[in-house]
């Protein structure tokens, strides 16, 4: 790690100015190059498209890993989990930060998606921006204040994908849609305000389409859902059992790619993680199974769906992550941890 990468991260953590055109563009495109050119040893790649395909596959290295839940705009939460120390035992020889065992090799970070929009967080600056907006004002102070946030995590997990880009992951989330588009599985957002469109309209007028053009191809290059040895990760509840081939080939498929970003409470039928997990797996040992998710928030530290194989954990007013061991089983009681050191 060098002076000036981790110069970077404070600067983004902190989240109050918008990063530089410049630098944002070039930031992207070398995301967008790390995405595309990933090991096909663990991202293995679509047969319609010759590229990195939907998923990601570490069932063959038993590391350590961190599940992040949903970013909505905070990129002090990224920077907490880096300097976060897990408890003894979590690396087997010694307590590190997980900055330090992402440059060392001994950890893999899955980030559940949804980087942008503050959401509940912010809900009282969407309704300032919105407000704004109607005055014919689309980058007004509440707006430039918001997207600063959003952009700021946006260019520290960029940052960590960069600098680490077999170790540190991120899979779409439904708010992975900067073109607030419909089609090929998304949906246009908005909920407190109109959050898609008037993110897409700042954009435009402060980066301008070029810019807009790059984020959203970064978007499409981020995978849809994770398998390792004990389990599996998506941004949201699966809607129905998937086959490994189908989460491979799914990023081009709006029904896989919108029954693993969209799902709501209830929506998936009961077996649709058993049954991908097996798929996935080849296991039936549910007791030693975990598969997490975001996407709809909880009230406590975590709530379990599916006969508790879903494990949902996305708090936005939290800043927990789930430490998967790769020898034991996962307990949602101990496994599911706050960071609070800062960077």
């Amino acid at each position: 790690m060098t002076a000036d990468f981790l110069a970077r991260l404070k600067t983004l953590a902190a989240g109050r100015t918008l990063p530089p055109h410049q630098y944002l563009a070039e930031l992207t495109e070398r995301c967008i190059a790390a995405l595309e050119r990933e090991d096909a040893a663990y991202r293995p790649y679509a047969a319609a498209t010759g590229k990195p395909g939907g998923l990601l596959d570490f069932t063959a290295a038993r590391l350590p890993l961190v599940i992040v839940p949903d970013i909505h705009a905070r990129a002090y939460f990224l920077a907490n989990i880096l300097a976060f120390k897990p408890q003894d035992g979590f690396f087997p020889n010694e307590r590190r930060t997980i900055l330090q065992a992402l440059q060392e090799g001994a950890v893999r970070v899955i980030c559940v998606g949804d980087i942008l929009h503050s959401e509940l967080r912010g809900s009282q600056r969407w309704k300032a921006a919105l407000e704004e907006w109607g005055y014919g004002n689309p980058c007004g102070q509440a707006m430039e204040r918001e997207m600063a946030e959003g952009l700021s995590a946006l260019c520290l997990l960029m940052e960590c994908k960069c600098a680490f880009p077999a170790a540190f992951h991120c899979l779409k989330g439904n708010h992975e849609n900067i073109m607030n588009a419909i089609g090929g599985g998304d949906f246009p957002f908005r909920k407190f305000a109109d959050e898609g469109r008037m993110t897409r309209r700042f954009m435009e007028e402060k980066y301008g389409r070029g810019v807009l053009a790059q984020i959203s191809q970064f978007e499409r290059s981020l995978p849809l859902a994770a398998v390792f040895a004990n389990g599996m990760a998506s941004h949201a509840e699966p809607r129905q059992r998937f086959t490994r081939a189908e989460l491979i080939d799914g990023m081009g498929d709006e029904r896989v790619v919108s029954a693993l970003t969209w799902t709501r409470n209830g929506d998936a039928p009961l077996g649709s993680v058993a049954g991908t997990l097996n798929a996935l797996t080849g296991r039936m040992d549910w007791e030693r199974l975990a598969y997490f998710g975001g996407h709809r928030p909880v009230s406590g530290r975590y709530a379990l769906r599916q006969d508790g194989l879903f494990v949902q954990l996305h708090n936005p007013m939290q800043q927990n992550i789930a430490l998967v061991h790769p020898d034991r089983p996962f307990n949602p009681d101990s496994d599911i941890v706050g960071v609070q050191e800062k960077l």
